[in-house]
């Protein structure tokens, strides 16, 4: 893989495109993946029995989420135990190598570039799974907090972090990286209505997030673009009533 050295006059060299050699695998990534579905259907089946007359359903969806989210990285803080290596240093949540501000830049553009793109496909303005979650104010302001904190956090880790490098291994930078994007948009089609403009912008985004974390080499980097994406959808959420947001 070639190597090219980027040098500004107040900064160390960054090296683009710095080969990977992830120590774990698709077997780990199976594993989390089950762990993932099997603690959210749990979690599912034990929120709705016994606090959906307590809870809204925003709320109850933030908990699952959250709670199905510790349970991959307890599993793979054990998984990675076995190699006696640190698990966020080792998904690339490290110091990167941009301002915050530029990241947080391209996120902004990319969110705007993604609205204009919706209107060029003609996405069809449909009730989505989703939009049934955000009939109430708090769980509103729950899942906008959500989606510029903690949720660009868990999925660069997991898709970025943990998916992208062992594909890239296996299939070279690009192919890894458009492999990972196309299942990151598969993913999220579920709470879209299936509708495949959602998942063909949602895939191109995630590319950008995975050029973004392939360069930079860290997680941490394609979170705050990430983030900063999610920003104007929860912006309008919060402004809107959930009538405008898409994630």
């Amino acid at each position: 893989m070639s190597q090219a050295t980027l040098t500004p006059p107040d900064r160390a060299p960054l090296i683009v495109a710095e080969p990977e050699r992830p120590f774990w695998g698709f077997g780990e990534i199976f594993i989390t993946a089950a762990v993932f579905l099997v603690s959210q259907q749990f979690t599912a089946m034990l929120a709705y029995r016994e606090a959906a007359r307590y809870l809204k359903s925003g709320a109850i969806l933030l908990a699952i989420e959250s709670i199905a989210y510790l349970a991959v990285f307890a599993v793979l803080a054990l998984l990675f135990a076995r190699y006696r290596r640190p698990l966020l240093r080792s998904l690339a949540w490290i110091r990167q190598p941009f301002r915050p501000l530029h990241l947080v830049f391209v996120g902004v553009i990319l969110s705007v570039i993604t609205v204009l793109l919706e209107q060029l496909l003609r996405t069809p303005n449909v009730q989505t799974p989703f939009d049934k979650l955000l009939g109430d104010a708090p769980s509103r302001i729950l899942i906008a907090l959500f989606g510029v904190t903690f949720a660009p956090a868990f999925e660069e880790l997991l898709f970025r972090g943990l998916l992208q490098p062992v594909l890239v291994e296996a299939a070279g930078v690009l192919p890894g990286i458009l492999i990972t994007s196309v299942i990151f948009g598969a993913v999220h089609l579920s709470q879209n209505a299936f509708i495949w403009q959602s998942g063909v912008l949602i895939a191109l985004v995630g590319f950008v997030l995975g050029t973004v974390r392939h360069i930079s080499g860290s997680t941490r980097a394609s979170a705050i673009v990430h983030a900063a994406y999610n920003s104007l959808p929860c912006l309008a959420l919060l402004l809107t009533g959930g009538q405008t947001f898409h994630k």
